[in-house]
């Protein structure tokens, strides 16, 4: 026979439903009014838009808001998306014992065979919706010491990213 849980309050029996539930107290107006804590909810505010409202106890939420749970997640691919990407790292086994670890320099990405003032033209006249060929009539004439030549601007233009 299972032996009876009681109130911690009263000493009354507490039903078996209760017990199961893990309660330490019984129904009464007194007991309840002693031991019953209320539910937490706390808003976590996580973006501009709208709050997330968690239902637990103060101690988890803590615990939880610590661990990183409700920190800000960088979702966004921004310009600089890939910019901290490195080779990845060697075996564990291969470096030696007490030598000192020189950071990998990155590679520069390789500039094109052009000057920054010859692709600042290409990209103005460009942006004003001329051709390549265009392009180059145009710079021969308003700028001839910058030899653009239309196969320099369609480089220029294939190369995508502004520097």
């Amino acid at each position: 026979m299972a032996s009876a849980v009681t109130c911690i309050e009263c000493g009354a029996e507490l039903t078996e439903e209760r017990a199961q539930l893990g309660y330490r107290y019984c129904t009464r107006e007194s007991c309840q009014a002693r031991h019953h804590r209320g539910v937490a909810v706390t808003a976590v505010g996580v973006n501009k838009s709208a709050e997330v409202f968690v239902v637990a106890e103060p101690d988890e939420i803590r615990r939880r808001g610590e661990g990183g749970e409700f920190a800000k997640k960088d979702s966004a691919l921004g310009l600089n998306y890939r910019s901290g990407v490195t080779a990845p790292a060697k075996p564990a086994g291969t470096a030696q014992a007490g030598a000192a670890k020189v950071p990998s320099q990155r590679r520069q990405p390789s500039r094109g065979p052009w000057t920054d003032q010859q692709e600042k033209i290409v990209r103005l006249y460009h942006d004003m919706g001329l051709s390549p060929r265009q392009i180059t009539e145009r710079a021969r004439q308003n700028v001839p010491r910058l030899a653009i030549t239309e196969r320099l601007a369609i480089q220029i233009l294939s190369a995508g990213s502004r520097r």
